[in-house]
């Protein structure tokens, strides 16, 4: 059994409050988002809620089978 995973990051829009789910490395550079909401730009690392870990188990075709938090 295979397996991939994916560090997400949780952004908050500081104007608006919209969530948005970004990969982890948008935050860990220090990079400034758009939100699609609002428009307004700021910085992902300053405005992180949370970060996980999507595992997906792959089949033999290389297909995702099933995807799970970590």
């Amino acid at each position: 059994m295979k397996q991939a995973f994916l560090e997400v990051v949780f952004l908050k829009c500081p104007k608006c409050g919209n969530v948005i789910i970004e990969p982890s490395w948008f935050s860990d550079l220090e990079q400034d988002i758009q939100c699609a909401d609002c428009g307004e730009s700021f910085s992902a690392k300053q405005n992180e809620l949370d970060r996980k870990v999507i595992k997906f188990v792959l089949g033999e075709d290389g297909k995702a089978g099933s995807i799970s938090f970590e």
